[in-house]
């Protein structure tokens, strides 16, 4: 005890039993204290009964003897409070340059075993600042996992633990797996022991005992924790590609033989796997479901994140089912039933796997899919497809590069108009078709042109253009509103694997999308007229056309728009087969008219022609 705090003790001013913690806070001593934190002993003013320390953002501090003696709690100078007191700079740099050998300090000043919301105390807002300190965390616990001193649980409530440094390597390997409670932590162990698996000797007999025991784990969790078992057999194939020897007798269970016990779950399953383990489940599948394997596989391609569909389709293509890959996405582009993480894929693969089904029917599918997802108030919104839209700034042009004039135009109008895309990046979008297509100024920006030219049209009549209206208005304002609680309400009944009546609305939801998109393009292009100044000189749309065949009876046609075909009153269009046959020709021609019932076709000679006038 000091001499003085004896002396103190002795009068009776201070209690006996406080003489040795008060002598042990000598001046320089660093200590903690639980409310203020660390500090340092800057004197002692033993006659007026006060103790002074230096705390962080609290200097020259006096606290009673006695007080102090119960409080303070002496640590080291090389404990991380007492040099995050005195070198706080030098800490701060050590974080920036060697994460791990700061981590190593900070667990070993507290028994080489700490909570990680205590290392977020002794480090966030001082030696790391708050608004960096998660992305700096991510950053420290990658490299701690990557080094053999560091036990770097998985959940918050498990102690993060610093290894001695003379541990037999090979020990600590083995005792982290046995010592693994969790599925996902035996993983972990699993593919610490991969990398490290040169400081293991004879690996083949030293890790039959841990293969044995993930199969055991795994059979005892495939059916409650399904994916974390296939996580788990799945580390065990990767250490058995390392050690071949482990694989004799060491199969089972199978990820194979889960994925048929699990069909009907296989969206959730995939969903609860880590990204970058996603396709080893693929994989299975071959041998799993046989010859079906590859359309088990690609109905998942709307269900999967952006990772997974580029792992589906690169499995597709690797093992030989490019072209049902590629009728897939075709199908799906035209039904309007991609999802926008598929989408997303075909734009970023344009030049590689996707090139096949890259063009210019895609751009109104990528708008389709946006505004589907803008719609549906209860969808896991992706922002994938806008992200690609907006980054990849040559996408609208190669959009467009084959589109007819029609399609460009099409194209900007529903892009000028659709609320899935928030103002300034519209404008950013318009500004690259017009670059790449530079006749859609005036239709996006309103200004006059010099010429304007006429839009390749459909001629229609004005009766079938204002159903087709009628149709679009009720597809938009009813339909597809109507669709949209559908959804919901199904969405509410709670798993969706077995829900119809999910999948039955999410099916009508893809063919409304479809139909209003057809409808749009459609009304885009009509011209509506009445045929009364229908030129009756030759055949044309409008006119009213005789028919002969040799040998045989009269037919009369009625060539009307695009939208009017009535064969039980005689009426087609002039885009059908026939129509297109008999456009241009004059009375007495002879007209090959293809045939319906056979290849050859049949002739017919054009008797009269007449102006077609509406009953």
């Amino acid at each position: 005890m000091n001499d003085e705090v004896q002396k103190l003790v002795d009068s009776g001013k201070l209690q006996g039993r406080y003489g040795e913690p008060l002598s042990a806070l000598e001046v320089g001593v660093y200590c903690l204290h639980k409310s203020w934190g660390v500090g340092k002993v800057a004197s002692w003013d033993l006659l007026g009964d006060r103790i002074y320390l230096d705390f962080e953002g609290k200097p020259n501090h006096g606290m009673k003897l006695e007080f102090a003696a119960k409080s303070l709690s002496p640590i080291g100078p090389d404990h991380i409070l007492a040099k995050r007191l005195e070198n706080l700079d030098e800490l701060k740099q050590l974080a920036q340059d060697d994460p791990v050998s700061l981590m190593q300090e900070v667990v070993a000043s507290h028994g080489n075993s700490m909570l990680l919301d205590q290392v977020e105390d002794v480090l966030k807002g001082t030696v790391v600042p708050d608004e960096k300190y998660r992305t700096w965390w991510d950053s420290a616990k990658k490299k701690m996992r990557q080094n053999r001193l560091f036990v770097v649980p998985s959940k918050r409530n498990v102690p993060l633990e610093l290894r001695p440094s003379d541990l037999n390597i090979e020990d600590g390997l083995l005792e982290d797996f046995h010592a693994a409670r969790e599925l996902k932590a035996k993983v972990a162990a699993v593919d610490a022991i991969i990398k490290d698996l040169e400081q293991i000797e004879s690996p083949a007999e030293k890790l039959r005992p841990v293969v044995e025991a993930i199969n055991e784990a795994a059979s005892k969790s495939q059916r409650l924790q399904t994916a974390a078992a296939i996580e788990l057999i799945a580390a065990r194939e990767r250490l058995q590609e390392v050690v071949p020897d482990l694989v004799e007798g060491l199969n089972e269970p199978a990820i194979s033989a889960i994925v048929v016990e699990n069909e009907d779950n296989l969206q959730g399953i995939i969903g609860q796997l880590p990204a970058a383990g996603q396709r080893r489940i693929y994989e299975a599948f071959e041998g799993a479901f046989g010859d079906r394997w590859s359309e088990v596989l690609l109905g998942l391609l709307n269900v999967v994140n952006l990772r997974g569909v580029g792992d589906i389709a690169r499995l597709a293509v690797d093992r030989e089912r490019g072209e049902e890959l590629v009728e897939f996405l075709k199908l799906g582009i035209q039904q309007r039933s991609l999802s926008t993480e598929v989408l997303a894929w075909i734009c970023k693969e344009r030049r590689r796997l996707a090139q096949a089904v890259f063009g210019p029917e895609l751009a109104s599918a990528v708008i389709n899919a946006l505004e589907r997802d803008h719609y549906d108030e209860d969808a896991k919104k992706s922002s994938k497809l806008q992200d690609v839209l907006m980054s990849d700034s040559l996408l609208v042009a190669d959009l467009l590069e084959d589109a007819s004039r029609n399609q460009v135009r099409m194209f900007a109008r529903r892009l000028k108009s659709t609320p899935a895309i928030e103002d300034l990046n519209r404008n950013s979008l318009l500004a690259r078709v017009i670059k790449s297509h530079p006749e859609t100024q005036q239709m996006v920006t309103g200004e006059a042109a010099e010429e304007e030219p006429e839009d390749e049209g459909l001629i229609v009549s004005w009766d079938s253009l204002e159903k087709r209206k009628a149709q679009l208005e009720d597809i938009v304002h009813k339909r597809i509103p109507e669709n949209t609680k559908e959804i919901a309400v199904a969405r509410s009944y709670g798993d969706l694997r077995e829900n119809f009546e999910f999948k039955a609305a999410k099916d009508m939801q893809a063919v409304l999308m479809r139909q209003k998109d057809d409808l749009e393009m459609e009304i885009s292009l009509a011209r509506g007229t009445d045929f009364a100044d229908a030129d009756s000189s030759s055949v044309n749309v409008g006119t009213v056309v005789t028919l002969k065949e040799e040998g045989g009876k009269s037919e009369t046609y009625s060539i009307l728009g695009a939208w009017d075909t009535d064969l039980d009153q005689g009426i087609i269009s002039y885009l059908s087969s026939t129509g297109k046959a008999l456009l241009g020709h004059g009375v007495g021609d002879k007209v090959e008219l293809p045939s319906a019932d056979s290849g050859s076709g049949r002739t017919v000679v054009v008797e009269s022609i007449e102006a077609y006038v509406k009953g």
